[in-house]
């Protein structure tokens, strides 16, 4: 399977061969890309070389004392999600799993379902995350450029009434409505999303704060401009953020 074509690439690290290649076929045909390796070591080489959207990992296995591998994920994968299993349950174990970023901590032999719904999950909310920080990097940097304009404006009344500001008007707007298609899938997204802990930590997670304060950042830019422009496509574009904030209060 092409990885573009997989729900999520999914790396399996765990020293009983038996395990991690029966566990790839299963997820294998559910739809995810699946590499596996059989210990920490080559784990964290994989994780260094390439990208993944979720790491099942053994936690007695080679390179894996004190959940080395868990503690010291490289930097390429950050914000990679993690499901522990063990055939060997230990409430040191649990309770050192209760500490890290982890999704799940399962015990073997596996309830495949389980499995899949953490997965699921896992990987839906790392999608809201990945849209949540992209549109909220590209909301701030429109509330700057219409900043900019709008100072550009001020400075120079003349270079606006002559049409000198068009273009990069033109260039904002359409930044903006990127950034909108974005947000959309976002709230469809998160709105998806069953009730459990993966919707309680996006509904209060603060980059979704952010986010939302640069939606409201621009609904001020754009009253603020409202008599620089005189634009009709400016004045429903703000009412359109408007409607997105109805239980935003100042």
């Amino acid at each position: 399977m092409n990885d573009s074509e997989s729900l999520g690439r999914i790396l399996i690290a765990d020293d009983e061969e038996s395990f991690h290649r029966s566990l790839a076929v299963l997820l294998e045909r559910q739809g995810y890309a699946c590499d596996c390796v059989a210990d920490a070591f080559a784990a964290a080489q994989r994780l260094e070389a390439e990208s993944y959207d979720l790491l099942i990992s053994d936690i007695r296995m080679p390179g894996n004392q004190n959940l080395d591998l868990i503690n010291h994920l490289p930097a390429r994968n950050e914000g990679l999600l993690v499901i522990l299993v063990t055939g060997y349950p230990t409430v040191p174990t649990a309770v050192q799993a209760l500490r890290l970023p982890i999704l799940a901590y399962l015990v073997k032999p596996l309830d495949f379902d389980e499995l899949l719904g953490h997965l699921k999950r896992g990987l839906a909310f790392r999608k809201v995350a990945a849209t949540m920080g992209s549109s909220t990097r590209l909301l701030e940097r429109w509330v700057a450029d219409m900043k900019t304009l709008r100072a550009t404006f001020q400075a120079s009344p003349q270079a606006a009434l002559q049409g000198t500001l068009d273009g990069a008007l033109a260039l904002t707007l359409g930044n903006l409505a990127g950034t909108m298609a974005e947000l959309q899938v976002l709230f469809k997204v998160s709105a998806g999303l069953e009730r459990s802990r993966a919707e309680c930590e996006v509904r209060s997670c603060p980059r979704l704060a952010t986010l939302e304060q640069a939606v409201l950042d621009t609904i001020d830019v754009l009253e603020a401009t409202k008599d620089s422009f005189h634009s009709r496509k400016l004045r429903d574009l703000r009412q359109n953020l408007e409607t997105l904030m109805p239980d935003s209060r100042r």
